[in-house]
């Protein structure tokens, strides 16, 4: 079990935003699928050892959270299985498959070039802060780049995103490289994700 510390988890909660309930209805059928219900209540203890309560079961896809819970819930999940940073990516990588609604949405977005015009709109959907917008989409030599500005919250966060922006996109096309080309945590001014395609 990976070490935290209250301070730091009790700064995490003072970021300011908000994301949609989903996204912890995606952490728990993940941590489901792969660690089983024992799993999830290790979870929850786990949470509630630091103070924090996240009713994965029953919290409304729609309702707006916290967007610091949102990081805490991946740290804490990441600290009772130990898992590495290649899982959380993976974990992202999984979210839109458990979702209905994205699945559906993405492949009413096909082809890619009405898909690319949707994703930052979808993004203000889902959370308050932070701009999504796209520096480069070139069908030619297939390859796309997004930004995500003012959005400097947590480093495991970039991986996830890496993971669900590659699932997103695969609805649609069969992706040859995904990866964050730019970091705020590197001394970026914003985050790039950079993909090609076959």
């Amino acid at each position: 079990m990976v070490d935290l510390k209250k301070e730091e988890l009790e700064n995490l909660m003072k970021i300011e935003g908000e994301v949609r309930g989903v996204v912890f209805q995606t952490d728990y059928n993940y941590v489901l699928a792969k660690e089983g219900g024992e799993g999830s209540k290790k979870i929850e203890e786990r949470l509630r050892s630091f103070g924090y309560k996240i009713d994965y079961k029953n919290i409304k896809a729609m309702d707006w959270c916290p967007l610091g819970l949102r990081i805490v819930s991946l740290l804490i999940i990441q600290s009772v299985f130990g898992w590495p940073e290649s899982e959380i990516r993976k974990m992202g990588e999984t979210a839109p498959k458990f979702s209905f609604v994205v699945k559906f949405l993405f492949k009413l977005f096909s082809p890619l070039a009405k898909l690319v015009k949707e994703i930052p709109r979808y993004w203000k959907e889902h959370y308050t802060i932070g701009e999504l917008g796209m520096v480069e989409f070139d069908e030619k030599n297939k390859k796309l780049v997004f930004c995500l500005k003012n959005f400097e919250i947590h480093p495991i966060f970039c991986l996830y995103l890496e993971g669900y922006f590659e699932r997103v996109l695969r609805f649609v096309e069969v992706l040859t490289t995904t990866e964050e080309t730019k970091c705020m945590f590197k001394g970026e001014p914003y985050h790039e994700y950079s993909f090609k395609w076959k």
